[in-house]
């Protein structure tokens, strides 16, 4: 058998078991930040030092939502092979995780947001690293599974 070919086959059962795993985490981080924004988010915006408000909390239940359905996205993409299914998902979460880190980093060095901020920043950078991961060692093959010309 072909060396490339064991490596190849070797890569992807490591990267569809590291989804699997980052999608279950994922999911269960996303589910908690939607109950803790959904059920108290007075209590998750002080956590930050944001100051609350009507508005604020409206804001809060309403990204919320968003949470919920990253949750339920991540939790039955958890099986998904290595594809443009499971590439275009991991991408989505490199952006948004790293936009995410970004944003908490800004609003903390304007100092607008306190130190709890830091562990979110610090999660969301590593969860965008771990999925940038995945879909950068995973392009190549997606793209000559669905006969796509690959420059080399």
């Amino acid at each position: 058998m072909n060396t490339l070919k064991v490596e190849s086959k070797i890569q992807n059962i490591l990267t569809v078991y590291l989804f699997k795993i980052l999608a279950l985490f994922t999911s269960l981080l996303c589910f908690y930040i939607f109950y803790l924004l959904f059920k108290t988010p007075e209590n998750f915006l002080s956590d930050v030092g944001v100051t609350g408000s009507e508005a604020a909390y409206f804001v809060a239940r309403r990204a919320a939502m968003l949470m919920l359905g990253v949750s339920v996205l991540m939790f039955f993409s958890r099986n998904l092979q290595n594809g443009q299914a499971r590439q275009a998902i991991a991408l989505s979460l490199v952006v948004t995780m790293s936009s995410l880190a970004l944003l908490g980093s800004y609003e903390f060095s304007r100092g607008f947001v306190n130190e709890g901020i830091i562990g979110a920043i610090i999660i969301e950078s590593m969860l965008a690293m771990a999925f940038f991961t995945i879909w950068f060692v995973n392009r190549r093959e997606t793209q000559v599974g669905n006969g796509q010309a690959i420059d080399t």
